[in-house]
């Protein structure tokens, strides 16, 4: 595939795990690590979740409305429209629902950070760094909880299993010595 870059899912779940350790490293923590550590949080939550939902055909990740657009020009044999993501925290509760143990305020503020900063329209933003850290770590619960509550094929490979323990283990040891910190 010469001229062409690929992406699939595990790779956007990947790439976003590396990004969030990425910034999380950094030393010393400035307001732009702590920004993109957010949003890698938010993605590779989301990322995670989005495997876990999609099933065989990815039906469970799209919002409700363009899923029944799609399926009337399927059975009407019309061109097929392009399903858009469903919102963030809808996949959330797709997947998770009321999960004792998952904080889905903290879920919703790491929705609302991330959004703070993709949608930037202030003059400056103000966020206790305790409150990013139980954020990030709160997503890091859920991204590794989507594989067992995954709704068909979460790892197609060994090593994709490895390398995503390895990448959750290594950002919660560096999250801890942050909130030591």
């Amino acid at each position: 595939m010469k001229g062409y870059i690929r992406f699939d899912r595990f790779i956007d779940l990947e790439t976003s795990l590396e990004l969030l350790l990425s910034q999380l490293q950094k030393t010393p923590m400035a307001a732009t690590h702590w920004k993109w550590a957010l949003i890698a949080a938010h993605s590779s939550l989301q990322g995670a979740i989005c495997l876990a939902l999609r099933g065989s055909a990815g039906f469970n990740t799209w919002k409700p409305k363009d899923l029944k657009k799609w399926l009337k020009a399927y059975e009407d044999e019309e061109v097929l429209p392009y399903p858009q993501l469903d919102y963030f925290m809808e996949l959330f509760d797709k997947l998770f629902g009321k999960e004792p143990g998952l904080d889905r305020c903290l879920i919703d503020r790491l929705n609302n950070y991330r959004n703070s900063f993709i949608h930037f329209n202030s003059d400056h933003l103000s966020i206790a760094s305790e409150s990013i850290i139980d954020a990030i770590d709160v997503s890091v619960s859920a991204i590794i909880a989507a594989p067992t509550r995954s709704h068909g094929v979460f790892f197609y490979d060994e090593w994709q299993s490895e390398r995503f323990n390895a990448l959750c283990q290594d950002i919660r040891t560096r999250l801890k010595t942050l909130a030591d910190a």
